[in-house]
């Protein structure tokens, strides 16, 4: 047998608390005089989805159609928004409220106290942080200014050492020099001036015990300081030497390459060989202390005339003058043809 649902009857009720699809309530005006009214309602087996899923409803809260309307029960459509649905009698009225537990006055004033509470440590803990930012930048100036006071007092001391050791080292070994120290108690600075001629006039030994005999002296007031050095030419102010100590005051010294004077040293050469045994020659020079690069030019029947022992002569005395004059560590040398320029002899 057909249920009733099924053959879709109209039904006859009377008025009923139901609320439509299309939020129009189904009772008269609240102005109205309390009526009694009978309708025709349509039961079509109606179902209420809500987010993809049915919302249960039985015999007493089935949704039915009137005049084309969908009216479903208020409770239902509370239930299916989760909104919690009451029917107030006294004041005919349908009260909807959300679910949630409610929360009493007593937790809202003990939460806003602890609010309270908690804002006022976060002042606090703001002003200590402010006075702790002050003192560590008035500590970071004092210890400034201790340091400045200290390099003061440190350049003062080097400088007081300094003009001693000029009083006693500008004329020792014949150096005429000008020493200056630089940097602080710890890591110092040594510059010596004198004229690459006196320097070169001293020997490697002379040199070693010269800057060993500053180094000590400054080792007495200073007894940990890292020292290194540098000898410059008082003329151009070109590094000559530069040097390292250890703690014994050890000196360890490393040639500088330095320029070399070209022109001066053509003519001298030329002073000395430009006529050599009735031979005519021409020299040029180039590279520097560490490298020089000699050219001997000459023409190659002069050149043939002469014995084996007066060409070693010539050449030896180029080298020699170069080594031991112009202090250069290397020598390479040429004799060329004058007239096509090719090589005849290295040395």
């Amino acid at each position: 047998m057909k249920s009733l649902k099924s053959m879709k009857k109209p039904v006859i009720i009377t008025a009923v608390s139901a609320l439509a699809i299309s939020g129009a309530l189904f009772s008269q005006s609240t102005y109205a005089a309390q009526v009694t009214k009978p309708i025709q309602a349509v039961y079509n087996n109606i179902k209420i989805i809500y987010n993809g899923t049915e919302v249960p409803a039985d015999a007493k809260t089935e949704p039915f159609l009137l005049d084309g309307v969908t009216y479903i029960p208020l409770k239902l459509a509370g239930t299916a928004l989760d909104k919690k649905v009451t029917w107030d009698g006294t004041n005919k009225r349908v009260v909807i409220a959300d679910n949630g537990v409610p929360i009493d006055q007593s937790t809202v004033t003990a939460l806003n106290n602890q609010i309270t509470t908690l804002t006022q440590e976060l002042n606090t803990a703001k002003a200590a942080n402010t006075t702790k930012d002050a003192t560590i930048a008035q500590l970071q100036k004092d210890n400034q200014t201790l340091k400045d006071e200290a390099s003061k007092n440190s350049s003062s001391t080097l400088k007081d050492l300094q003009k001693q050791l000029n009083k006693d080292y500008s004329d020792s070994y014949n150096t005429n020099s000008d020493i200056t120290l630089d940097g602080n108690k710890s890591d110092i600075d040594v510059t010596i001036e004198m004229t690459k001629s006196r320097w070169d006039d001293l020997s490697d030994s002379r040199k070693e015990s010269y800057l060993e005999d500053i180094v000590k002296d400054i080792l007495k007031e200073y007894k940990d300081a890292d020292i290194d050095g540098t000898v410059k030419n008082s003329s151009n102010r070109d590094k000559l030497a530069t040097f390292s100590t250890n703690s014994r005051g050890d000196v360890t010294i490393k040639k500088v390459a330095s320029s070399l004077d070209s022109s001066t040293i053509q003519r001298n050469l030329s002073d000395r060989y430009g006529t050599y045994n009735g031979v005519g020659f021409d020299f040029t020079v180039r590279g520097d202390s560490s490298e020089a690069i000699v050219e001997v030019y000459v023409n190659l029947d002069d050149w043939n005339k002469l014995s084996n022992n007066q060409k070693n002569n010539l050449t030896d005395g180029v080298s020699d003058y170069l080594k031991d004059r112009q202090s250069v560590s290397k020598v390479v040398g040429y004799v060329r043809n004058k007239g096509n320029s090719s090589q005849i002899i290295t040395f």
